[in-house]
């Protein structure tokens, strides 16, 4: 097997920093996307929205497992980090589809006025201010850098509970 192959099949040597309490808040954006999805799951009644969230929710899980895994056990099973970058824009595709396969089931104009109203509007920019930092860090940061890490968690919990209230309200 080659160094290249093996280096993504085997677990490499564990990232420094990762501790339990890192991976107990590494839950914290997977529960307010969850609740925000099964909001939105119960309004918008579709098979395809709902294996999307599944998908999401199910990368944002095995991600905090990693961290688990390398808190508990110190050891580095990378699949559980690296299997975000195929389930999560998988996810999210299968929602995007859903809208426009089951576009009878929601307005679009119910959706802009509630998200336009006070305080949900800032909510909202908030939220997406902070998915627009992780989009960068995902481009920029080392995910195996606990200081990185600590970054994207607390940007990401702020974001995912923006979000959550504007759904919510």
């Amino acid at each position: 097997m080659d160094k290249e192959k093996q280096s993504r099949t085997l677990p490499g040597p564990v990232p420094e920093g990762f501790t339990l309490f890192m991976a107990l808040v590494d839950c914290l954006p997977v529960l307010f996307f969850s609740v925000s999805s099964a909001i939105l799951a119960a309004r918008f009644n579709s098979r395809l929205f709902q294996a999307g969230v599944l998908l999401v929710i199910l990368a944002g899980a095995l991600k905090a497992g990693w961290k688990f895994v390398i808190a508990l056990r110190h050891r580095d099973l990378r699949f559980l980090n690296k299997q975000m970058r195929y389930l999560m824009p998988a996810g999210f595709l299968l929602i995007i589809l859903a809208l426009f396969v089951d576009r009878g089931r929601w307005s679009i104009a119910a959706v802009i006025r509630h998200m336009t109203n006070m305080p949900a509007l800032f909510l909202f920019l908030t939220g997406a201010a902070g998915m627009g930092l992780m989009v960068w860090f995902a481009q920029k940061k080392d995910r195996r850098d606990a200081k990185a890490n600590w970054k994207e968690q607390i940007t990401n919990s702020v974001a995912q509970f923006c979000i959550m209230l504007g759904i919510l309200l």
